[in-house]
């Protein structure tokens, strides 16, 4: 995470959004969890709201139907969380795109501004020999 955070801040800085995209970026990241806990709150309240109108406790339940009571109740929750996991990744895994497609622009401008100097080195070089002679 720290590299997507320093490519953000570079590639913010450099295209002239500056601390813009920086904001738009932590507005993102905490917008999957943000939904994630709000919805994890609405089936909790959900489920407590329906075992109350039902009239049912878990806990005069049987040890093993409460395994089961549980592992059913908190299925759903572990599925909401893997997919907004995966959601996550792929951004990050987007990002890091970005980051290493921009990484290598600049490597090529740099290389090119290597050879630009490289060969303006030589020329002024052999404009001296001429001189000189």
């Amino acid at each position: 995470m720290a590299a997507t955070d320093a490519a953000a801040t570079e590639t913010g800085t450099e295209t002239g959004t500056g601390t813009g995209a920086i904001l738009d970026d932590r507005r993102e990241r905490r917008r999957l969890p943000l939904v994630g806990l709000v919805l994890s709150a609405l089936y909790v309240a959900g489920v407590t709201l329906y075992l109350f109108v039902q009239g049912q406790n878990p806990a005069d339940l049987r040890l093993n139907e409460l395994g089961d009571f549980l592992g059913g109740v908190s299925s759903p929750l572990a599925f909401l969380w893997l997919v907004l996991g995966f959601f996550q990744q792929s951004r990050e895994i987007r990002l890091s795109g970005k980051a290493l497609h921009l990484q290598a622009s600049e490597m090529r401008r740099s290389v090119d501004e290597h050879r630009r100097l490289a060969g303006g080195g030589e020329e002024r070089g052999e404009g001296a020999r001429q001189g000189q002679d």
